[in-house]
């Protein structure tokens, strides 16, 4: 039997914030991270399957699919924006908000910056101190 009423609220608040977790999901909030972030100019052309990426970002894609990540990418032909999004249950649960972090990464996989963001109802995806 469990505890304390407010042990409970943690058990369904996880189970809550896990299901966000799944890799569908978080594409979903992926999608929707750099939609308001505008961290991609306008009328790139989204790149949909890992065959397509340089071999540094097909390397990368694989190893972020199997730590259950989930990563986007888009191109102008001539230059590639490389993303990976990783749930933070963590994070989530301390905010009781999905929160994500998001890395960017060059055309050769190196890490170019980590940011972290929360999503909020009353002022969408907010970036984390």
């Amino acid at each position: 039997m469990l505890g304390a009423p407010t042990e409970v609220c943690v058990i369904m608040e996880t189970r809550r914030l896990r299901t966000v977790q799944h890799p569908a999901r978080v594409g979903d909030l992926l999608d929707s991270l750099l939609g308001t972030q505008q961290m991609i100019p306008p009328g790139l052309i989204r790149v949909v399957s890992a065959s397509l990426l340089p071999a540094p970002l097909r390397l990368l894609s694989r190893c972020i699919e199997r730590r259950d990540g989930v990563w986007r990418a888009w191109t102008d032909g001539a230059r590639v924006w490389f993303f990976e999004a990783l749930f933070s249950l963590a994070l989530s649960r301390e905010r009781g908000k999905p929160v994500i972090q998001l890395k960017e990464y060059d055309e050769v996989g190196d890490l170019e910056r980590v940011m972290t963001f929360v999503s909020t109802a009353a002022h969408g995806w907010q970036r984390c101190a």
